[in-house]
């Protein structure tokens, strides 16, 4: 969201001269540490809140996106049940026959420790006690590189916070879990599995400027902008 809020900012500056806008990039764990330390007055978080988060922080729905569950392009399993992917992250499941695709061994990429993505992911997948279970190759990596990296690897599975636009020029097959995909309505129903909020997160309720910068931006996201 940090590219959005950039964009944003730039624009709305140009009908509010008067008013200067900082925007930090760092994780949600970085902007929801960092708004209760009072270092910053608006923090953009795509995660739930603790409920002990929740007791001191103010955070305003404005969406919801969803890591997308990828593969290489001539894989011909469609979906995959939430436990056959557990077997895969885990070093269970090893070979792509054993669940309706080709005689390939599985090759499971996954992001870095500390991102929220795979924090996300590995909750998910195992629960808040999953670390340590996961078996997978690291990817320190973009979403570009994580497309170009499931698209070249064959026997691949990934995951990452792309659009199905973006999967679908590259040439990446995207997986439904447990029989739905990432559509839009599956995402804003949260049927979807890995699916997570996107919020505006305050200590108090913020100050007049800082409302009326929060307003434009959720309208700003509503139309339909995405960051690129």
């Amino acid at each position: 969201m940090a590219p959005l809020a950039e964009k944003f900012s730039a624009r709305y500056k140009e009908t509010h001269p008067g008013i200067e806008i900082e925007i930090r990039r760092g994780s949600s764990n970085y902007a929801i540490a960092a708004i209760e330390r009072g270092d910053i007055q608006v923090g953009l978080a795509a995660r739930n809140l603790t409920a002990a988060e929740a007791a001191r922080l103010r955070a305003e729905a404005m969406g919801y996106d969803a890591i997308l569950l990828l593969s290489y392009s001539w894989n011909t399993v469609k979906n995959l049940s939430l436990e056959q992917l557990r077997e895969i992250y885990s070093g269970k499941l090893t070979n792509w026959r054993d669940i309706g695709g080709e005689d390939k061994g599985i090759v499971p990429l996954t992001r870095e420790a500390g991102s929220g993505v795979h924090t996300m992911f590995v909750e998910t997948l195992f629960g808040k006690a999953g670390n340590g279970i996961e078996k997978a190759f690291v990817l320190r990596a973009s979403k570009d590189k994580i497309l170009r990296t499931v698209k070249r690897v064959r026997g691949s599975i990934g995951y990452g916070i792309v659009s199905l636009e973006e999967a679908e020029t590259e040439g990446v097959k995207v997986l439904s879990i447990d029989g739905r995909g990432p559509t839009a309505e599956n995402i804003r129903q949260g049927l979807y599995r890995f699916t997570r909020p996107q919020l505006l997160v305050t200590r108090a309720e913020p100050d007049p400027s800082a409302r009326e910068w929060m307003r434009g931006f959720v309208e700003y996201v509503k139309r339909g902008n995405r960051p690129r």
